[in-house]
């Protein structure tokens, strides 16, 4: 079938589908950018979500603007309450700006404290060769806020930094990060995805010796630099082939060019598979911007990856998917299928709206055992809910449903007219899953729109936050019963390779909790003894694990509860 012919397909299937009951609402969104005048240009570009830095039960996003000439900050918010957020951290960059940053949250040097990481895309006009990484280490003080070496001021610098060995007076653009331990040592790495840069677009995984609290050493254990055109705006891991071993795969927006890589064994990495510009021929110069996602979508025990194409040009919106890989040094061409169609958006006043699909991330907010893959539309002004039907094909479209869970023009209309609402320019580049912030038991989706336009309408959003009305099983200590036997979902969920299992006793009692496959093989009890009456708390780790669905059950004087979780590595 060729693939025009398929495309058409594609639209009349989503067309069908695209109006589904969203499941989600608006319950926060930001309305004034901190440190700038009222109305200010937006150029919020990225944001993250999902964690509990300061462990005190309520949960974080990070999110910022640095893209320009000064006054660039991050910004860290927390839920207070029941949608209700407020900033308590944030850091200037001292340093000239002119991209995006790059975030991530973890353990980098294995202390047990978590970190802020920071990659900032510094002018080298500004400094002959600035720091590229900026690390923020916890205070340890449950509760606080407070990332870094305080000053009096009350402001806060990094714990670390480093240059790594880039060469002065040269441009480089951190971008996708993630802290993991991607080659399976014990010891987490920071991979890194340079977007681009005077010496081209690089994959960089590092580690650190010692701790940031004296004196850290910092090792780069794998760099590679590509040479061609494009950027690289994604860059993911897992296990494609499911050979136990991490493989990190590049997505270079030149036209479609992806580059595999596999982790060996400790601070080993090969260059191992090359696909060049697939769509050259078609002229779709197709990248992803941190949407790629190594993921089991369907539990057969196989991971997958999945691509949500950028195409500035807007000529086409498809998601991609590489499945049934057993050597990612053997993936070819052929193996990489257009599986759906997401439709063009219009204005109110009926014009078509050329865009390219954004940042995509996945969870499962619903609860409902199917993977969510949340999507960002830029210029359409949509967010998308793809979800899987749990049978079937995962290439077959028909076994999909795709939602929109927002739409700026139609929000708009709600206080415009449709011509006023015709002339906003949204761009929702980035969002992110978090797993019940506020504690309501309902999961959050947190996104950004670049491009605000309050001289148009001035409820136009900064940074929204969406959530799911299906409730996750979260247990509430402020809830209507707060003697109920309970077993809160995990969190975070998906997970790697750590997370945290809560659970409520309102008797004492033996207790038992056990974590099971998906056979029902035991794989670990995590809990198995007599307990009083109260709330507990229970970390996981899954470091010696496949990805793939784990089951967690709790029993107790006679009553059992059973859930579900997702470890994603």
């Amino acid at each position: 079938m060729n693939r025009k012919l398929k495309s058409i397909i594609y639209i009349l299937f989503a067309t069908v589908n695209l109006f589904a009951q969203s499941g989600w609402n608006e319950v926060w969104n930001l309305q004034q950018v901190p440190f700038q005048q009222e109305n200010a240009v937006s150029e919020y570009a990225k944001v993250i979500a999902g964690f509990d830095t300061d462990n005190d039960g309520f949960g974080e996003f990070i999110t910022g603007y640095t893209d320009f000439i000064d006054s660039n900050y991050i910004f860290m918010y927390e839920a207070t309450g029941d949608n209700s957020y407020e900033m308590v951290w944030y850091f200037k960059f001292p340093y000239e700006c002119d991209s995006w940053f790059g975030a991530a949250v973890g353990d980098l040097d294995n202390d047990g404290i978590s970190e802020i990481v920071l990659g900032l895309p510094t002018k080298t006009t500004v400094l002959t060769n600035p720091p590229r990484i900026f690390v923020f280490e916890w205070n340890e003080v449950q509760g606080e806020n407070k990332y870094g070496k305080e000053q009096t001021d009350g402001s806060f610098l990094p714990s670390s930094t480093t240059r790594f060995d880039v060469e002065d007076n040269m441009e480089w653009f951190p971008y996708s990060m993630k802290i993991e331990d991607v080659d399976k040592d014990n010891k987490n790495e920071l991979v890194l995805g340079i977007r681009s840069g005077s010496r081209g677009r690089e994959v960089l995984i590092a580690s650190v010796s010692g701790d940031f609290s004296f004196f850290p050493i910092w090792n780069v254990e794998y760099n590679f630099k590509n040479e061609e055109g494009g950027s690289n705006f994604a860059t993911v891991t897992g296990d494609l082939d499911n050979d136990g071993q991490t493989d990190i795969v590049e997505v270079v927006w030149n036209f479609f060019t992806l580059r595999f890589f596999e982790s060996t064994g400790a601070n080993t990495y090969e260059h191992v598979n090359d696909l060049e510009q697939l769509y050259l021929d078609q002229g779709i110069d197709y990248g992803s911007v941190d949407a790629a996602i190594i993921v089991d979508a369907n539990n057969d025990g196989k991971n997958e990856l999945f691509i949500a194409g950028a195409d500035d040009a807007g000529i086409d919106r498809h998601i991609f998917l590489i499945q049934n890989i057993s050597d990612i040094s053997t993936i070819t061409a052929e193996d990489v299928v257009e599986f759906y169609y997401v439709p063009k958006n219009k204005r109110p006043n009926d014009v078509p709206l050329e865009s390219g699909l954004r940042n995509m991330v996945v969870g499962d907010p619903d609860n409902d055992g199917n993977l969510n893959f949340l999507i960002c539309g830029a210029e359409s002004g949509q967010i998308y809910d793809l979800e899987y039907s749990g049978e079937g094909d995962l290439a077959d479209s028909s076994n999909w449903n795709l939602t929109v869970i927002y739409d700026s023009f139609i929000e708009a209309q709600k206080e415009l007219s449709a011509d006023s609402a015709a002339q906003l320019s949204p761009r929702h580049y980035y969002g992110s899953l978090a797993d019940d912030m506020d504690g309501d038991g309902l999961s959050e989706y947190v996104f950004c729109n670049y491009s605000t336009d309050k001289h148009i309408w001035p409820n136009d959003i900064y940074i929204s936050i969406l959530e799911s009305d299906k409730s996750t099983g979260i247990y509430n200590e402020n809830n209507t019963f707060p003697n109920k036997f309970s077993l809160a979902q995990n969190y975070p969920n998906p997970f790697n390779p750590t997370t945290n299992i809560e659970f409520n006793l309102p008797d004492q009692g033996e207790v038992e909790l056990i974590v099971y496959d998906l056979l029902g093989n035991k794989i670990k009890t995590l809990v198995n003894e007599q307990k009083n009456a109260g709330n507990y708390n229970v970390t996981f780790d899954g470091k010696n694990l496949a990805s793939g669905v784990y089951y967690y059950l709790l029993k107790t004087n006679g009553s059992l509860i059973t859930k579900k979780m997702i470890l994603m590595k």
